[in-house]
């Protein structure tokens, strides 16, 4: 077997961060690309992360696997001052892609958790001195815009047609606090029925630590419950500790595991 890059590819990455494994017929066999991503918000201590993904049969994973930690190695050499992190996403049901993920020297210690939330101590509305209200999107570049900025935030970023989809149903808000002019922070349910999920949040780093979240939570959690929401779940990321703390302060109840993100730490 041996590996190569192919000469374009159609999902937009650069052919130098996408593995084609082939066998002695030169028929693919597995297929692996990467992701970079900096992330000095989401994880402070590890702020540069590799996002790594492997499609196999059988053959052909260990060779997939080698050439993209290589690729990572030749990009962090990149920034050496900064750690990093590659990290796959495998399914909780997926035992044996785990498995080969731990044979190979990755650690099991992030994740994403569902968590089921209740309103936080904190009051439904902006503190004084600064304002709350809906974030307005009224057309495609505003729509652009606030994608835009919740993804500057996030490890599973939005694509137009999923943002689309969320603002379709019943129970979408997104709101925003400002102090005067600047933003402070945005937040966004979306669901229908009696249950809602809290799909996007953030504060900028200025206005952490000041309790702008758990406005932004309680005032969304107010609205939603007077249009008949009586459940709300919400994704925390095990890594990052402002999530976990976040939700502690929301009474977050454990509800399942979506997802294992089995990863490497590079110092």
């Amino acid at each position: 077997m041996h590996v190569f890059h192919p000469p374009q590819t159609n999902n937009g990455l650069p052919p130098e961060n996408v593995f084609v494994v082939a066998d002695s017929a030169n028929m693919p066999v597995a297929e692996g690309f990467l992701i970079p991503t900096y992330h000095p918000y989401l994880f402070p201590e590890r702020p540069l992360n590799f996002f790594i993904d492997i499609r196999s049969a059988g053959p052909g994973k260990d060779m997939a696997l080698g050439a993209l930690l290589g690729r990572v190695q030749q990009l962090r050499a990149q920034n050496p001052q900064l750690t990093a992190r590659a990290f796959a996403q495998v399914n909780p049901q997926d035992t044996a892609m785990m498995g080969f993920y731990m044979e190979s020297g990755f650690d099991a210690t992030d994740g994403l958790d569902v968590v089921s939330l209740r309103p936080p101590n904190a009051k439904p509305s902006a503190p004084m001195g600064y304002d709350m209200n809906l974030v307005p999107l009224d057309n495609p570049q505003m729509v652009q815009a606030f994608m835009m900025r919740m993804n500057a935030y996030k490890l599973d970023v939005w694509r137009p047609q999923q943002l689309q989809r969320y603002m379709a149903m019943p129970h979408f808000l997104a709101m925003y606090i400002s102090r005067g002019q600047e933003l402070v922070g945005e937040i966004a349910f979306t669901g229908e029925g009696q249950s809602a999920k809290l799909i996007g949040l953030y504060v900028v780093p200025n206005y952490r630590r000041l309790g702008m979240a758990k406005h932004m939570i309680a005032a969304g959690m107010k609205m939603l419950s007077e249009n008949g929401v009586t459940y709300v779940e919400a994704d925390v990321i095990r890594r990052n500790e402002a999530q976990n703390k976040l939700a502690q302060s929301c009474s977050a109840t454990f509800v399942r595991t979506a997802c294992f993100y089995p990863g490497i730490n590079y110092d």
